[in-house]
């Protein structure tokens, strides 16, 4: 028989190489770029302007936006400390684990897919672009029923567009090529 040798695990490999206590970067630069990005959606919120409101109503056009970056500049801000501050190295080794076997082709198609659709939402029209968004996710994702997502795509979008646009009195994009409902 002959002695074989195992072959080293890439993370232990990688783990070897890295000066001990030394934690992975990833995760500090995503905390602060959500938290830069929480204080840019609290700055861009407070640059709504606000028409007087009428007698009662309490929330303006600033409400939900603020709300939003409240909520994410708290967040983020809370990781970003957690980020700074020691760690366990049981979770910093899972971190570095869990960058190694990313996938990036499906968030790079996300990305890509997010971007076409707020380009294309004022041509098209809120419910329409809103269905293809949801097949084109569903299939970035995986699924292979495309029949079977564009109807829940269009149940979905219909829903959205005529609770916001007929029941709330929230105007979503028809289109120029108004297929309004």
């Amino acid at each position: 028989m002959t002695p074989t040798t195992p072959t080293p695990n890439p993370s232990t490999a990688e783990s070897a190489t890295r000066p001990p206590g030394a934690r992975p970067l990833g995760p500090r630069i995503a905390a602060l770029a959500f938290l830069a990005t929480g204080i840019a959606v609290l700055a861009l919120a407070f640059a709504i302007p606000t028409p007087a409101l009428a007698e009662g109503t309490d929330v303006g056009p600033r409400a939900f936006p603020l709300l939003i970056g409240a909520g994410l500049t708290v967040t983020a801000a809370v990781n970003a400390v957690q980020c700074f501050r020691g760690s366990d190295p049981a979770q910093d080794e899972q971190a570095r684990e869990e960058a190694r076997v990313t996938e990036w082709r499906p968030v790079v198609l996300l990305l890509a897919t997010l971007a076409a659709y707020v380009l294309t939402l004022e041509f098209f029209g809120y419910w329409q672009t809103t269905a293809v968004l949801f097949v084109a996710v569903a299939r970035i994702l995986g699924s292979r029923r495309t029949r079977r997502d564009l109807v829940i795509g269009l149940v979905l979008a219909l829903a959205t567009y005529l609770l916001f646009d007929q029941l709330l009195g929230i105007h979503l994009p028809p289109g120029y090529l108004r297929w309004d409902l």
